[in-house]
């Protein structure tokens, strides 16, 4: 009797925990810190934005194409010195006077290697070094929030490294 009572708890206990469908982690914590730098306000050109509704989502596409993707080696959330440059034109981007109005979601993904926990926590890691970078440029911290997909975001679904490479990554979506 003993025995049906344990096993009957261990199988509920296995049906109750199961996994559940993992939804994106948001850090709306606001960063206090905030290191302010010259940025030039110059861009490409890009078009106003009026009343219309399809001029502002021209704009929101525009700029969005413009942004740099930045990548991450390996099991790490520090950008590399290669990606630099990226966030740097991501900073000119994101202080222009198109963009200025607007709020940037800074979304981490990684690669399928890992737990779902852990790829959700390292993509949340590599958010919030692109945001506290950004912020470094003089991007407002206030106008940037930071999502984590984890590996559920894949750009690439092959099994190869180049694929693996390409998912390791931050991108931005431009919010009215």
């Amino acid at each position: 009797m003993k025995n049906i009572v344990l096993m009957s708890v261990a199988v509920a206990m296995l049906v109750l925990t199961g996994c559940s469908q993992k939804s994106p982690e948001v850090d709306t914590t606001k960063s206090a810190d905030t290191k302010v730098s010259s940025v030039s306000d110059s861009v490409g050109a890009t078009p106003s934005v009026s009343d219309d509704g399809s001029s502002l989502a021209r704009l929101i596409a525009s700029l969005e194409a413009n942004t740099k993707v930045i990548y991450f080696d390996f099991d790490k959330f520090n950008i590399r010195k290669d990606q630099q440059s990226s966030i740097e034109q991501d900073a000119v981007l994101f202080n222009s006077k198109e963009a200025n109005n607007f709020s940037v979601k800074v979304e981490g993904n990684c690669d399928e290697w890992g737990t779902d926990e852990y790829n959700y926590a390292l993509g949340l890691k590599r958010a919030k070094s692109v945001k506290d970078a950004l912020a470094a440029q003089g991007v407002n911290a206030e106008r940037l929030m930071v999502v984590s997909y984890g590996e559920s975001n894949p750009t690439c679904t092959d099994k190869n490294k180049a694929c693996w490479d390409k998912n390791r990554r931050a991108e931005f979506k431009i919010l009215p």
